[in-house]
């Protein structure tokens, strides 16, 4: 039976809480990646970032394109 452990990947990129949007854009932004994982200083997950909050976010405050 297959597992989640066994569809993960274990290097996946992270978006650290720090990051500006720019750089969560250009995680979001390679090939077959549409959300990645959130992380806090202290290393403990904090939730999703998908590439669709990313642009609405920054269509929202007004943001110029990168």
């Amino acid at each position: 039976m297959i597992t989640a452990r066994d569809l993960r990947n274990p290097d996946a990129t992270c978006v650290r809480s720090a990051e500006t949007p720019v750089d969560a854009a250009r995680g979001t932004a390679a090939p077959g990646v549409g959300a990645l994982p959130g992380r806090r200083p202290d290393e403990k997950p904090t939730g999703m970032l998908a590439d669709r909050r990313v642009a609405v976010g920054a269509v929202t405050q007004g943001m110029p394109p990168p």
